[in-house]
């Protein structure tokens, strides 16, 4: 060991350009491995075990974050993390020391629209009796009625019980049971 530590060593005195190139060359190919595992949740998330229930809730039916990963969505395509928070992510990884359960991140509507185009989720909701997209309550945050990883809940629920509301799909909660986990 102490050999190859000393040749180490004296390669880097003696070519200290073809080291820092071949450290460029490693680094390049350690972002692009590791952009390319952060689009598998079991490699990229689930080894955290505080993380294991998000990544079930990505396989299940009944989660609005099973719908993103039907429409080819990764969960890297909305966590994603610069490379400070994932040298942070793999230090409180490694030294154990993280919350569990962890921080709820707050996502602005412009993660949302990204994707989702707004008029035509308003066109696409207006039913008979009110638009859940188009609220007298103002400007909504998405995440104040859709959940990714809990059953979802109008926000409208608290107040309304409009006929739309009787007919949601299975990822949305009942009246009264907010944020329900799986």
């Amino acid at each position: 060991m102490k050999d190859i530590l000393s040749w180490g060593l004296t390669f880097v005195r003696q070519k200290p350009l073809l080291t820092l190139v071949g450290l460029f060359v490693l680094g390049i190919v350690g972002m692009v491995v590791m952009h390319q595992v952060e689009k598998v949740p079991e490699l990229a998330c689930s080894p955290c075990h505080v993380m294991q229930p998000y990544v079930e809730g990505y396989h299940k039916d009944e989660l609005l974050a099973h719908s993103h990963e039907k429409a080819g969505v990764a969960c890297i395509d909305c966590h994603d993390n610069g490379l400070e928070d994932k040298i942070m992510e793999t230090v409180w990884y490694v030294t154990d020391d993280f919350d569990d359960p962890p921080q709820k991140r707050a996502f602005d509507n412009q993660m949302c629209v990204k994707c989702h185009k707004v008029d035509e989720i308003i066109a696409k909701t207006n039913y008979k009796d009110g638009n859940p997209h188009d609220s007298h309550l103002g400007d909504l945050v998405c995440s104040d009625c859709h959940y990714s990883h809990e059953k979802s809940q109008a926000a409208c629920q608290k107040c309304h019980n409009f006929e739309f509301l009787q007919n949601l799909p299975p990822e949305w909660a009942g009246k009264g049971n907010k944020g329900q986990s799986l």
